[in-house]
């Protein structure tokens, strides 16, 4: 967290370095000074109608990363001092602060828990605090009233800590009264402390949440880095790096309801300016970053060719913090609801708007070309906020001179850097609107019931939430009537909605009192009063009743959400024909066709045969991916007599060979995922009709059609038999045929048996593409009898030992058969000797950065060799990043970066295998996983589901997705060229100092 992308690394600038070149270097990095707060303060520029207010600075806080305020207005301050290294004596604490002559700025310190390794969160329960600090939740209290915790107990227990960019944090309460959290990149096996038979539980790709008592810990959907935010109806935001908004939209427990079906993923990138967003900086570059190309500015002509960003960086989102809607009432109108997001890269505060699009939000830049908040002093560093009593948002500012993670930077530049500089600082500001600062002091740890319940409908939602909470620690169960009154009063709809989440949080929720959320005249409510009845409408018809006509409901998110909700319906007849009504009417919505099909376990066909009655709807364009997911579902169910029925009534209905095949090919899908295949359970009269589609199938794939009509072609042919297969697909393994074909016929040769796959391959190996020889490899990995036949090939020089990828050898080095990995090493060598390579091609195509390169040239060549796996000006394959993000990082990066791609691998792009049942182990990256399956993801935008009854092993190979060897295809002036391509790509722009800033 908090840091650029970690997959970009330091450059080579030289392993040695004389005493003149570190001189010259230690006059190049001046170290830059922190500033005073009352300098700092007039440091920053912001949004018309707003100031800064410096509630707490050093020695108040040092290092601060999170905050919660307890009932009493306390604030519990976590301090991550030990950033970014592992301390042999432990410095993180949580220190209390209070405002105890209130005046709004916090004179009181005590340091309540301390010798903490990287604490991250922290949230208030029962008079005490829950912490992350990995690998533990620790939840400690004060009982004697001194300020310090003399309780301190490990509650949860497993969370990873490899990279301190990537560790839980994000604790806070939700609606339901569970605390939910962040795992990060780091992932986990947790485990209970107090419920050691209940097992562990994995939170890799996932979020979690625990009930306060300690009695439950679940994983959740998720995958954000550091932040965690909740609107005021209950929707859940988070961020990454480059990803500086995201929703979360597909709750895990109703993916679980559905195992045959695996979504596409469960979060969304929402910006409509761009997962990286552009972003205007106002600070300078740091040193360190601008000596990594002194060689090139001190050249006047080489400086006329840099772009401006190298001389003043600007660009793009590559260090979001600590996303949170703001949600009090001090502000304008306009501004609740919005979305702060901090760039601790960029020394700023982006802000945008929400609003509904469909089943989920769109994010948009609220400030066209500048920021909300930004700051000159490179220290300023926004790592987070939170609402505050006050109905204002708080700034959590660590205050560092260099937040990076350390392998991040040169050791030569590393050097004359302290990465721990400013530990003992920190400030904490409160954004206060000019028309007035309203100070509210909280006392609630005694309010009586009926307070509290009043304060449900407050404006500010601090004040709602810690009213909700304390009724729910409490457990109140006096508070029923005076809830109940409060929601058919009706004073606010956010007051009416605490009312219902509160009854529910206590056990005391009933039907009448849903009944009045699903009519209400606020549609968000209604959408939340839905999510409520999920769990009910199968026991109770009188509110399923209630529930359906919603189905028709004019806001898409209702929608959406009873798509969700009718999935606990049962078999009732009437939720098939609600789901069919918001399927015709959302079509296009992909969410909610997701939505849709986890509502349908093992009525896929029965919803299948609805929608066909639907005015032709599955024969429309809107309806094609209806039918593929329904189709897919019916196989995955691998009943043989559903899937018969279906098979033959595409025979029985006067449809197109072309949805004939799509449907076949769908069904087939389904039951290769969970091991099954259609052969298998069709009958031989049946499987004997499909003889003209494989038939139609062989002519289309072996034609001039348009190539995405071929590879779906070639993937119905691959259900035929094997010996056909192979004879008609293994010609296509030419690069004169579109990329799409070849890798449709590499799928369909990986999909069958035998050694004569490898040997097709192999002999076509030198006519394939390079793009698809990176697939060629996928397919004979995938089996270790294929591997050795690889090797015998290579060692027969039927194959070139230079055209197995380095990443392969890795593979092959480690492999889990003694003989492979012997014959591996006596023909590629060592590990020592794949180091020593890298470090080799590095040094050869250092002439590369001695070159101006051409935009247009590096262009082609990107498209050519790294679009298979990015994006860049919306060209290209999004499996890694778009190069956007990257584009102004110095030559030296890029080029280290694309020549050994292994030096430091985030997370987020670590390569995978998964072993399957079969003897198959397939390999990507982890796109998105659920209770029933792993969605990898690999060059070219190819996935592959597995399911989880068909895998036996799932291990990190510790090697990024990105391939080592792209030397091959690049000459040192390529690389210039591509170098130059990318720094080019089209940046925010640059935002100078106003007059008078320091």
């Amino acid at each position: 967290m908090w840091c650029v992308r970690a997959f970009l690394l330091a450059s080579a600038l030289g392993t040695t370095f004389s005493l003149q070149a570190q001189d010259e270097l230690a006059r190049e990095l001046p170290r830059i000074p922190a500033r005073e707060p009352a300098e700092a303060l007039k440091s920053f520029v912001l949004h018309p109608g707003f100031r800064l207010e410096a509630v707490a600075t050093e020695p108040m806080a040092a290092s601060p990363v999170s905050v919660c305020y307890d009932a009493d207005g306390r604030l519990y301050v976590v301090e991550m001092r030990g950033y970014p290294y592992v301390e042999d004596k432990p410095s993180g604490a949580v220190v209390r602060l209070e405002d105890r002559d209130g005046d709004g700025r916090f004179e009181s310190r005590t340091k309540f828990l301390d010798a903490l390794t990287w604490p991250t969160g922290v949230v208030p329960y029962d008079g005490g605090v829950f912490v992350t600090a990995a690998p533990e939740i620790i939840y400690a209290k004060d009982t004697d009233g001194d300020g310090v915790a003399d309780v301190r107990e490990v509650v949860f227990t497993g969370f990873g800590t490899s990279n301190v960019q990537g560790l839980l944090n994000g604790l806070l309460w939700g609606p339901d009264g569970w605390i939910y959290g962040v795992a990060s990149a780091n992932g986990g096996e947790i485990r209970n402390l107090a419920h050691p038979e209940l097992g562990p539980v994995s939170v890799r790709g996932r979020d979690f949440r625990f009930k306060p008592d300690g009695s439950a810990f679940e994983s959740i959907s998720g995958g954000g880095q550091n932040g965690h935010s909740l609107d005021d109806w209950g929707h859940r935001f988070t961020c990454s790096n480059s990803n500086h908004i995201r929703q979360i939209v597909l709750p895990a427990h109703d993916l679980d309801r559905n195992p045959s079906y695996v979504p596409p993923g469960v979060i969304l990138d929402i910006p409509s300016d761009g997962a990286a967003a552009p972003v205007f900086r106002i600070s300078a570059p740091e040193p360190w970053r601008i000596v990594r190309t002194r060689q090139r500015a001190a050249d006047p002509e080489m400086r006329k060719r840099l772009a401006p960003t190298e001389l003043f960086a600007a660009g793009f989102f590559t260090s979001a913090t600590g996303v949170t809607i703001y949600r009090g009432s001090a502000y304008p109108e306009a501004y609740r609801g919005n979305a702060f997001i901090g760039d601790v890269g960029g020394n700023l505060v982006h802000r945008k708007t929400l609003a509904v699009a469909g089943s989920t939000y769109s994010a948009e830049r609220a400030d066209p070309k500048a920021e909300f908040l930004a700051s000159t002093d490179n220290w300023f560093r926004p790592v987070n906020f939170a609402n505050t009593p006050n109905g204002t948002l708080l700034i959590v500012d660590m205050y560092r001179e260099t937040i990076e993670h350390p392998v991040s930077i040169p050791e030569p530049i590393k050097k004359h850097l302290d990465l721990t500089s400013g530990k003992d600082r920190g400030r904490l500001y409160e954004l206060v609107s000019e028309g007035g600062r309203r100070l509210r002091s909280p006392r609630l740890s005694h309010a009586a019931t009926a307070d509290l319940v009043a304060l449900l409908a407050d404006p500010d939602a601090w004040w709602r939430e810690t009213a909700q909470r304390l009724l729910v620690e409490r457990k109140d169960v006096q508070a029923a009537a005076a809830l109940r009154e409060l929601a058919s009063r009706r004073p606010t709809a956010l007051g009416r909605l605490h009312a219902l989440w509160t009854l529910d949080a206590l056990g005391l929720l009933e039907s009448r009192d849903l009944e009045l959320g699903l009519t209400d005249p606020e549609p968000r409510l209604r959408e939340q009063a839905a999510r409520l009845a999920e769990h009910r409408i199968k026991a109770d018809q009188r509110l399923f009743e209630h529930v359906l006509p919603l189905a028709a409901d004019p806001d898409s998110m209702v929608r959406f959400q009873v798509a969700l909700t009718l999935g606990e319906a049962g078999d009732d007849r009437r939720a098939l024909e609600a789901l069919a009504t918001i399927a015709t009417r959302d079509a296009a919505d992909s969410w909610t066709r997701a939505a849709v099909m986890t509502s349908i376990p093992g009525r896929a066909d029965e919803l299948l045969a609805v929608l066909a009655d639907r005015d032709g709807f599955l024969g429309k364009a809107a309806g094609e991916p209806w039918l593929n997911d329904l189709a897919t579902l019916v196989g995955a169910s691998r009943d043989a007599k559903r899937i018969e029925a279906l098979v033959q009534s595409l025979f029985d209905k006067k449809l197109s060979d072309e949805v004939r095949g799509r449907v076949v090919l769908a069904v087939g899908r389904g039951l290769k995922r969970v091991g099954g295949s259609l052969r298998a359970v069709l009958t031989d009269p049946t499987w004997r009709r499909l003889d003209p589609l494989f038939a139609d199938a062989a002519k289309v794939a072996d034609s001039d059609e348009p190539s995405d009509r071929r590879a779906i072609a070639i993937a119905v042919l691959a259900l035929g038999a094997p010996d056909r297969v192979i004879d008609a697909v293994a010609p296509m393994l030419d690069a004169r045929q579109p990329l799409d074909v070849q890798l449709a016929a590499l799928r369909a040769l990986a999909e069958q048996d035998g050694p004569g796959v490898a040997d097709r391959i192999i002999g076509q190996w030198k006519s394939m593409s390079p793009s698809a020889r990176r697939e060629a490899a996928e397919v004979l990995f995938s089996r270790k009898e294929w591997v050795a036949q690889l090797l015998s090939a290579v060692e027969a020089k039927r194959l070139a030992s230079s055209e197995i990828d380095p990443s392969r050898l890795k593979q092959l080095r480690t492999h889990g058969d003694a003989r492979l990995r012997e014959q591996a090493v006596k023909l590629f060598g060592s590990d020592a000797d794949g180091t020593k390579a890298r470090a080799a091609v590095i040094q050869t195509y250092r002439p590369a950065l001695d070159r101006p390169g051409d935009r247009v040239k590096g262009r082609a060549a990107f498209l050519k060799t790294c679009g298979t796996c990015h994006k860049a000006e919306g060209q290209g394959v999004e499996v890694g990043p778009d190069l956007a993000t990257v584009a102004t990082r110095s030559p030296e990066d890029i080029l280290t970066h694309v020549l050994d791609p292994n030096r430091e691998v985030a997370p987020t792009y670590l390569n995978y295998n998964v072993a399957t049942v079969d003897g198959r182990v397939v390999s990507g990256i982890i796109a998105s996983e659920s209770a029933s399956a792993l969605v990898l993801k690999r060059a070219e935008g190819v996935s592959e589901v597995v399911s989880r009854s068909q895998i036996e092993a799932v291990a990190s190979t510790g090697i990024s997705l990105m391939p080592e060897g792209l030397e091959k295809d690049l000459t040192p002036n390529d690389l210039a060229d591509v170098i130059a391509f990318i720094r080019s790509i089209n940046t925010a722009g640059v935002q100078k100092p106003p007059t008078g800033a320091k």
